[in-house]
């Protein structure tokens, strides 16, 4: 009873020293809260503790428990709080700790960050939020009493070995302050770095739950895949040894293929400069492509038919084309014999041209009866005339060919008189001064010849 006694004694000079830090550290700036606050705490289980329990922030009392009610499976204890505990803020925790071993109970308020909001009048601090610290005589009610015999000469044998030994344990915790220091600056540490802990430990959790949810086959297996690999690794350590040894010249001719990349690279870098103007007109090209694909859908879309009928055409002209095959050689022949008048006719197809063309304007022509045949003849004046019987039944000289103008006129020979009266005209009367028997000149002639035929 006696070691119980001392860490009865110990406990309760911690607290009063707890007590007394927090004291001198309470801030009483309200930070725009009321003077008063009163708020709601939810607990899993908050017995031993009842309404009147103090409320302490730091060991300092700041307010009382004022109500305690049950609703939906949980406790909800009511808190009353002074102004000298502002300001509170949403992450404020509460946990239900004990005064003394006799087993009084107070509600230990933590304010919260600086940085987050602050409590409002009647809010509830949830669950998460609070909590109840450990009993010691929970703890002792799990050692068991083989456990608390061993426990107990660990405690005799150790007050044993002080004994006499103040001195040199006194020297030692002096020594050991500075990794004490050390030890409290890693704890702090720890405790700032809890979230990112905490997010380990829920990432960590599922692979270890996966590793265990077989009852380890799954890492049994991945030990020996470790192992296979290592045992591999083991036997072809020579051939590693000596690809080792081979990496440095591996790593000098990297060294030189990248250098000659280097100067590949600055030479290409003027050619990219120069197809800069070309690929910024890529864009405006592949829109024109995507256009005219979009009007291309429809067109092709279309041609199937058309394809399909050209088939069916290639299919029908299938056999005229075996036909013409077969009469190739015969064909071949009749076009080499027709080649020369082919050749004829194309270096003189203009006369042939016209030819056709005037034989059309020849007979194109029709009156009442039928159609009838125009001609052209070119005859001089003189051929007519020539042609004429004189009045005496002589015919007229010939004229000589190729002369422009007919020979000079003789004096025509003198009419009988038994002519004078009885023709319908005085054969006199026909000759021209000139000697023309149509009692017109040569220029008047011609021009009723022309007039007549036509010509020019």
């Amino acid at each position: 009873m006696k070691p119980l006694r001392k860490i009865q004694a110990a406990l309760v000079a911690i607290a009063v020293a707890v007590a007394v830090a927090g004291a001198a550290v309470i801030n009483t700036e309200s930070g725009g809260q009321p003077e008063k606050l009163t708020i709601a705490a939810e607990f899993t289980d908050a017995s031993p503790l009842v309404v009147g329990n103090d409320v302490k922030i730091k060991g300092v009392t700041v307010g009382e428990v004022a109500d305690m009610g049950v609703r939906d499976a949980k406790a909800i204890v009511t808190l009353k709080i002074d102004g000298m505990a502002l300001p509170l803020h949403k992450d404020a925790r509460a946990t239900v700790r004990p005064v003394s071993l006799l087993g009084e109970r107070y509600v230990d308020l933590e304010r919260g960050t600086a940085s987050a909001p602050l409590l409002n009048d009647g809010d509830v601090l949830p669950v998460a939020q609070t909590g109840q610290a450990t009993d010691l005589d929970q703890v002792l009610n799990t050692i068991d009493e083989p456990t608390g015999q061993s426990l107990a000469a660990l405690v005799t044998m150790l007050g044993q070995g002080m004994q006499g030994n103040g001195a040199n344990a006194r020297a030692s915790i002096k020594a050991l302050a500075s990794s004490m220091r050390d030890t409290d600056g890693l704890i702090k540490i720890l405790g700032q770095q809890n979230q990112l802990l905490t997010d380990l430990v829920d990432n960590v959790q599922p692979v270890a739950s996966a590793l265990a949810a077989d009852n380890g086959k799954t890492l049994d297996g991945l030990v020996d895949s470790s192992r296979q690999v290592l045992d591999v690794t083991a036997n072809n350590q020579q051939g590693l040894d000596a690809s080792l040894a081979e990496l440095p010249s591996t790593l000098a001719a990297a060294r030189d293929t990248l250098a000659e990349l280097t100067g590949t690279a600055k030479a290409t870098t003027p050619v990219l400069a120069g197809m800069r103007p070309t690929t910024e007109n890529l864009s405006a090209i592949s829109d024109e492509l995507r256009k005219f694909s979009e009007s291309a859908d429809p067109a092709l879309t279309s041609a199937k038919p058309v394809l399909e009928r050209a088939e069916q055409l290639m299919d029908a002209a299938r056999p005229v084309v075996e036909e013409l095959r077969k009469a190739g050689p015969g064909l071949r022949g009749t076009v080499a014999g027709a080649k020369p008048l082919t050749v004829q006719l194309t270096d003189n197809i203009e006369n042939v041209l016209n030819f056709f063309r005037f034989w059309a304007m020849s007979t194109n022509g029709w009156d009442g009866l039928s159609h009838y045949f125009r001609g052209q003849a070119i005859i001089h004046p003189e051929e007519i005339t020539g042609l004429l019987p004189s009045l005496t039944g002589t015919p007229p000289p010939p004229t000589t060919p190729g002369a422009d103008k007919p020979p000079a006129s003789s004096p025509l020979p003198e009419l009988p008189d038994s002519v004078g009266s009885s023709g319908l005209l005085d054969p006199k009367s026909l000759v021209a001064p000139d000697g023309g028997v149509t009692g017109l000149n040569e220029r008047q002639e011609s021009g009723v010849l022309d007039f007549l035929l036509g010509g020019s």
